[in-house]
């Protein structure tokens, strides 16, 4: 359908949003490699991680006539189809004026989109949305292989934060340190990697050889090194664990058990989910039980 046509996809979000997207985007350009993103200058940051070409629409969901651009020169452009992977009340508005003001084919969970996904919302993972999403463009999901191709060391990685909205995500970072204590009698590395957000925690942190502190210190696309030689990470509910889990690597998620955990979990069947009402509740003793399967 979407063969030798001009495609926009829209995907603004969150860093961990943009992640969740990403299997979507390769299979859309595994069936047309002629797309243009339209995202926010971090989200285009974010899929350009990919390493695929593509034309971009800087979003910066900015003042009313910044939004007024963008919209004109998405009309400029004449695309042929539009896939919002968004799905907000923000890209509905833009479906709108596309459905009003071009010929474009739109597909979306929008009531504007042309062709409309009726979502479940928070009923189903938002990976398992999209892909029935592009389905109704006869767009097929491709098998991720990341998880064959490489060879695992004696190492883990820990992710013990989360951005400072999502505070209540966070285990305790004294668990995380008995888990650690764990790691290294055992001889295993541990990376642990952060942002900014987690500037908090780097004095706790022991200095011991077997201890790689990250935090402030992990791009991407070093995180992506280390992860693929990684036996498992640990991890929040953050967009480090949406990334590695992107990558089909095996991932031990502590999770809050709710609506989110659901829509966000780490969609790969290597990979263990370990939730409760309240995180807190969550003991040591299960998260090492779950380790046993890796190391």
């Amino acid at each position: 359908m979407l063969n030798n046509k001009n495609v926009l996809v829209i995907k603004h979000g969150s860093i961990g949003d943009i992640f969740l997207a990403f299997n979507a985007l390769i299979n859309i350009m595994n069936q047309n490699p002629n797309i243009t993103i339209c995202s926010t200058k971090i989200g285009i940051k974010t899929f350009r991680l990919l390493n695929i070409r593509f034309n971009e629409i800087i979003d910066d969901r900015g003042k009313s006539i910044e939004t007024l651009k963008v919209l004109l020169k998405i009309k400029k452009l004449k695309f042929d189809y539009v896939i919002d992977l968004q799905n907000s009340t923000r890209s509905s508005f833009y479906l709108l004026f596309i459905k009003i003001f071009t010929n474009a084919i739109s597909n979306g969970t929008s009531v504007f989109s042309s062709i409309r996904y009726k979502s479940r919302n928070f009923q189903e993972h938002v990976a398992t949305g999209l892909s029935n999403q592009l389905k109704l463009l006869n767009i097929q999901k491709k098998k991720n292989n990341f998880y064959q191709e490489v060879i695992r060391l004696d190492q883990v990685i820990i992710v013990p934060g989360s951005s400072k909205s999502g505070l209540s995500k966070r285990w305790p970072f004294d668990n995380y340190l008995k888990v650690i204590e764990y790691l290294t009698s055992k001889g295993i590395k541990c990376y642990i990697i952060g942002g900014n957000d987690e500037k908090n925690i780097e004095n706790m942190i022991p200095n011991n050889k077997l201890i790689i502190n990250l935090i402030n210190k992990s791009p991407w696309e070093y995180v992506k090194k280390i992860a693929l030689k990684s036996k498992v990470t640990i991890s929040n509910d953050t967009s480090a664990m949406h990334f590695i889990s992107y990558l089909n690597l095996p991932v031990i998620a502590i999770m809050n058990d709710n609506k989110y955990a659901l829509r966000n979990y780490p969609k790969n069947h290597h990979s263990k989910i370990l939730k409760h009402k309240d995180i807190k509740k969550i003991s040591v003793k299960k998260v090492i039980n779950a380790l046993s399967e890796y190391i």
